[in-house]
């Protein structure tokens, strides 16, 4: 079973940051085409990442993501992925 990963995202039009689920944001047609992974689980465990839960993903050290996402994606860090694909997200919404 995937494990639930979400982060807050100040969305346009709205005043306080919102919870968003990363697997609607990083869903497997983004990740296919961004990235050499079929779903953000895969992508994080490809980086040797142990996630078991939300404080393990929030733990993460960001050069270590940045690098994994250099490696992996078509990204240069890992604030531009979080970027384009919420920004995505939003206008599918």
């Amino acid at each position: 079973m995937p494990i639930k990963i979400t982060g807050y995202y100040k969305l346009p039009n709205s005043l306080e940051p919102q919870l968003v689920d990363f697997n609607e944001v990083f869903h497997t047609s983004f990740m296919r085409k961004f990235t050499r992974y079929k779903s953000f689980e895969k992508f994080l465990n490809g980086g040797k990442f142990t996630i078991k839960c939300q404080q393990d993903f929030e733990a993460l050290p960001e050069n270590e993501m940045d690098k994994h996402v250099l490696q992996s994606t078509k990204f240069k860090s890992w604030q531009e992925m979080l970027d384009y694909a919420t920004d995505k997200y939003i206008l599918k919404k």
